[in-house]
Order: structure tokens, then sequence, then C-alpha cells
């Protein structure tokens, strides 16, 4: 058997467990006249044998992992550019017309600004009610809600990529006609959103390695502005990017054409799989030990309380900002980009020092993901107490709006990623049942938000929004430092398996001088 032109004359049992250097990646010079690559990775065996493999520079999984960052930034820039430009679709002028209170808007706007409110509430073409605003942004959750098992399953029984090109290419057709459905009526609007949904359907993991940073590379994104137009450019966008999914993506590593044969190796080790191509069989999910345990809940609590506090900054903050304080839409699409690169930034350098910590043991995984977790919250909910006592002074409520939305990252290194650490086997299941339940808190949000407002669009009312939000997110944040874990789970394991041939210790530690090392080479290549 050969790997990149080198002979092993032994295959050693690929029933043991593979124990790799943590200095794996060596500068090793060839002893041939050709000139290959210098960089080259030695796995070595229980029997003291060793494979060394090359490890290309350009790999085939880098791209799949591009792939999902720009699935990811396609359908979220759908969800941004509908809480933004629906705040530039409604005359507001006529809606407060209709509401029983006649000082609707509490907040007075500035003698510069009163030209260009004026123009944007003339130029609104719908009249709107808070509540229908409310049904029009959380339909698309909805939608994503109760598509998250079927998707799963056909993704599982027919094709996970054609799942994937199914559901960018839904997601774009609606998002495409959604100006057309907005002239009909609210109800074919509402029903486009909640189609639109149902196309946010699959992610799928592919290495299991470096856990907190490629997640958040799959999560992080920036916002373009500008309205209607935007409908049609990320519509043919997407629709396009159907294509390049069909070209790019494969059903699994083993059918890529193009990937080589120390990627594979790599990719398939990381998939729990022997060195011989033979999956190991996986248990049955213990439903009645993951449905009774208490982690697992305090998980989902975490969970919902995240997507509360992003929903509340994605979906309907734009509004208040529009409505209550008088920012133009331009300014408006400003402050909600702003915070997402802010957010990038902070997920990145959290999760590479609770790495850091964790590497170096200074601090367990428990503490860290919980300490992540708590800032967030902690954090988000004084940002939301700032923006309360700043009232209508946008010179302090902006700042503090931007800060919350920021901390958010904070979670990607805290309950985002506690799952995979609760159970390596079963994190897709966790995952998806939690995710289940946290994502209905993006259809509740905006519904709630429009009937507190619907009679009275004041920062009074807006005032009862923050509060809840505050609410949810501490509790959320409590529950998860009192009854979370982010140690490994005794149901993840079947009753035969040796825990020491997992990835993670029955203590929660990370056993990381059993994979590779790939963070020395990656700086070089």
């Amino acid at each position: 058997m050969k790997f990149e032109n080198r002979s092993v004359d032994k295959i050693p049992n690929t029933d043991t467990c593979i124990n790799l250097k943590e200095d794996a990646y060596s500068k090793t010079p060839e002893k041939s006249d050709k000139k290959e690559e210098s960089f080259s990775l030695k796995v070595s065996f229980s029997k003291n044998e060793e494979i060394v493999l090359k490890e290309p520079i350009l790999k085939c999984r880098y791209l799949v992992a591009l792939m999902g960052f720009l699935i990811n930034f396609q359908i979220n820039c759908y969800r941004l550019n509908t809480s933004i430009s629906i705040v530039a679709m409604v005359n507001n002028t006529v809606v407060s017309t209709d509401l029983t209170n006649s000082s609707s808007v509490s907040c007075p706007s500035n003698i510069e600004d009163t030209e260009t409110l004026s123009n944007h509430q003339s130029e609104g073409e719908f009249d709107w009610s808070p509540e229908i605003q409310g049904y029009i942004l959380g339909s698309s959750f909805l939608g994503y809600v109760i598509t998250q098992m079927p998707g799963g399953m056909m993704a599982e029984k027919v094709s996970a990529k054609l799942t994937i090109i199914l559901g960018v290419f839904v997601s774009s057709v609606c998002h495409l006609v959604s100006p057309f459905a907005s002239w009909s009526s609210s109800y074919f609007i509402i029903a486009v959103q909640f189609f639109r949904g149902i196309g946010r359907f699959l992610r799928r993991r592919i290495v299991r390695r470096h856990n907190n940073r490629r997640s958040l590379l799959l999560i992080c994104l920036w916002w373009m502005r500008m309205a209607k137009s935007l409908y049609y450019i990320f519509g043919v966008i997407g629709i396009i990017f159907c294509f390049f999914l069909q070209f790019f993506l494969f059903e699994s590593p083993n059918v890529h054409p193009r990937i080589s044969e120390t990627e594979l190796k790599y990719i398939l080790q990381n998939q729990e799989l022997n060195l011989s191509g033979r999956s190991h069989k996986r248990p049955p999910i213990p439903w009645k030990k993951l449905l009774t345990s208490v982690p697992f809940y305090a998980l989902t609590i975490a969970m919902t309380g995240q997507f509360w506090a992003s929903t509340h900054f994605v979906s309907v903050h734009p509004t208040f900002l529009g409505t209550i304080l008088h920012y133009p839409i331009q300014e408006n699409g400003l402050f909600a980009s702003v915070p997402f690169v802010l957010q990038t930034l902070f997920a990145l350098a959290v999760s590479w020092f609770s790495d850091w910590l964790n590497r170096h043991d200074y601090v367990g995984v428990d503490k860290v993901r919980k300490g992540c977790n708590f800032i967030f919250c902690l954090g988000y909910s004084l940002s939301l107490l700032g923006i309360y006592f700043a009232g209508c002074d946008k010179s302090m409520s902006a700042p503090f709006s931007i800060l919350a939305m920021s901390l958010v990252g904070l979670s990607f290194a805290g309950c985002m990623i506690a799952a995979i650490d609760m159970s390596p086997t079963f994190a897709g299941t966790i995952m998806g049942v939690s995710s289940i339940i946290s994502s209905l808190s993006g259809f509740i949000m905006p519904i709630l938000v429009g009937f507190l407002t619907n009679e009275e669009q004041t920062i009074e009312q807006w005032n009862k929004v923050f509060f809840i939000s505050i609410g949810v997110v501490m509790v959320s944040g409590i529950i998860f430092s009192l009854f979370g874990s982010a140690e490994v789970q005794e149901w993840n394991y079947p009753v035969s398996e040796d825990k020491s041939c997992n990835g993670n210790s029955s203590t929660g530690k990370r056993v990381d001088d059993m994979l590779p090392n790939f963070e020395n080479i990656s700086t070089h290549l």
C-alpha cells in the first residue's frame, strides 16, 4: 500500500487506538532527487510503526468549509435584508394615524433629520401594522423549525448534497419573489417568508477537530445595505451559487474526485472510521437517558437565550432604530452591519483564548464554556439596560446596541459548542433537538414585539421589550451555569467502548495528543 509514492510494508491492526504525536508535523528533507513539499505528517501506531503522509497545500476540506461559510452568508443576508428593508417599506405616517395613541412616536427627531425622516415615511408603500410586521419577520423561523427533522432525514436517506442545494435554491427563489409578494398582500409575503425559512434546514459537520474556530467560520457574516434591489441581487446570486455547489460539493470525502489520499485519510479518521475504510457501527441514540439529562435541558435553555438575543438585534431592533430613534435607512443599515464584524472578532478571539486555556490545562472545558456564556449573558443584559437609560439619546443608545450584539460572539465559545463536549458521539442529535426548541424564539419574539407595540409605538412599550429580553437571557445564563455541563456524559459511550480511544476523556478534558496538531503547520501553508 502506498501513500504519496511512499511504500508501507505493514499496516497495524486497525482496531487499535491511533496514537498521533502532538508534534506531528515536522520539516523532513526529501532523499529523492525531486523537489517535493518539505512538510510531512508522521503517524505513529502502537507497534512503533510509522507512516509518513504528505499534506497538500490546497485542501478540499477548506473548500467545503468555504462553501458552508457562503451558504450561511447568503441565507443570513436574506434574513437581515428583510429586517432592514421592512423599515423602509412600511409607511410609518399611515401606520401612526391608525394607532389609538396619537403620540405614537415619543422621541423627537432632530431638525436636520426632519426632511430625511419625512421623505422616508412618504416613500413607504405599505401600511402594515406592527403586528403584521411581527408575523412577517417571524414566519421564516417557523418554517425553519418545522423542517429541521425532515431535512435531516432527507439528508441521511436521500442525499445531503441534494438537500443543501435544494435549501439554497428554495431560499433564493423566495427571496427573489418577495417584492412581488409584498405588492400582492401581507398574507402572501408571510407565506413567502415561511417557505424561505424552509430552505434553512441543513448544515452537516465534516471534521470534528478545531470545533470552536471552524464552527465560527460557518456562522460569521457581513451585511450589505439597500432595500428592494438586494432582494433581486441576492436572489439571483443564490440561484447561481447552486451551480457552484453542484460542482464543488460532494456527498462524502470518499467520492470526491480531487481529494488526496492524505487528506481523505485524515478526514476519515476524524469521522471515527478506521484505516481500512470500514466504519464503526454507531450505537443507537440513548433517547431515555438524553431526555432525562439535566445538562441537556440546561443547554437547550442556554441556546434559547442565545437565539433570543440574536433575534432581538437582527429582526426587531432595526424597527426600534427607525421608528423610535428616527435613524435614516442608511444609518440603520450601518448599525445592523457593524455589530456583526465586532461579533466575529469577539468570537474568534475568545474561541482562540478558550482553546489556549484548555490546551495548557489552566482551566477545564466546563469552566470555560460556562464562563464565556455567563459573561455574554451579563454583558448583553447590562448593554440593554444602557439602551433603556439612554432613552432618546442616540449618541448613548448606539454604542450600547453595538456592544450588546458584539457580546453575542462570546456564546460561540460557550453554550453553542457545548454539545460536542457533552457527547461527541451524539452531538448532532443534541444540537438538532436543542435547535428546534431554541429556534422558536425567532418566531415568538417578533410577534411579541408586534403585540406590545401594535397600539402604542412608544419608547415606553419598547422598554418592556428590553426588560423581557434581559430576563430571558439572564435566566438562561444562570441555569446553564448551575445545571449545564461541558463534560462528556456517561450515556455518550456504549458499555463496551474504551473511553480512552475517544477525543474526550470521561472527565471532560480533551485528549489533544491523540489527534495531529494542525495549528503548527497551518501558519506555514
